[in-house]
């Protein structure tokens, strides 16, 4: 087992762990651990983070948690999917997160969302193995603007896929446009990419020539979460 693969597996007995003994409420969780908060165990399950031996040598301290790590996940049903024996079916969570670009420059920085401490999307594993997403891949953006309405609403989580950077006729993405970030839907029109919005008022959201590196991507809009129906 190489080291990706004991990250990914420890990533699934933390966020089991936090379920079961924090009550899925990870800025409890981190408090128990020793921190001021939850922000060091989000990166831990978003994979931002490594889950360390002293990590686990800290949870394992915990009353219940003893060998906790240790424990084989269990195969079952479809290939790929896994489960825990003891504790239910495994659920992963994506916390909002700010991103910072540069202009013409590809790559980003991610920062915690403070306004979203209690906020999290789970994906049970299910959903990803049968996508083939990582939850490592996944960052949760909160939609800021109108532009994108009627299919995206201001204070919607757009959930992004950061390994999905190829253009797609028609799919929405997030772009670095000159050094904002913006979600747009890609469009092929008359050999040329375009930047489209989906607000109808065309007029003030008009659309922009996708051209790099004015234009680059950062990932694909995979799921949203919204209250607006």
């Amino acid at each position: 087992m190489d080291e990706s693969e004991i990250q990914e597996r420890r990533r699934v007995r933390l966020s089991d762990a936090v379920d079961r003994i924090a009550r899925g409420n990870a800025a409890e969780f981190g408090r128990m651990l020793g921190h001021r908060d939850g922000a060091f165990v989000r990166q831990m399950l978003s994979g931002h983070r490594a889950v360390s031996d002293k990590t686990v040598r800290q949870i394992e301290a915990l009353r219940g948690m003893q060998d906790w790590f240790a424990l084989p996940p269990v195969r079952i049903g479809e290939p790929g999917a896994w489960f825990d024996a003891g504790a239910g079916p495994v659920y992963m969570r994506v916390y909002p997160v700010e991103l910072s670009v540069k202009e013409a420059l590809r790559g980003y920085t991610v920062s915690e969302s403070r306004n979203d401490e209690d906020a999290p999307i789970a994906f049970h594993r299910n959903w990803l193995v049968r996508r083939g997403y990582r939850v490592s891949d996944l960052l949760a953006l909160r939609v800021a603007a109108p532009g994108m309405e009627p299919s995206l609403h201001p204070g919607d989580a757009a959930v992004i896929h950061v390994a999905d950077t190829e253009p797609r006729d028609g799919q929405v993405f997030a772009v670095n446009y000159e050094g904002q970030v913006l979600l747009r839907r890609l469009l092929r029109d008359g050999g040329r990419w375009w930047m489209v919005q989906d607000n109808p008022d065309q007029a003030r959201f008009s659309r922009k020539e996708y051209v790099e590196p004015a234009a680059l991507l950062l990932g694909r809009l995979v799921f949203k979460q919204s209250e607006v129906i």
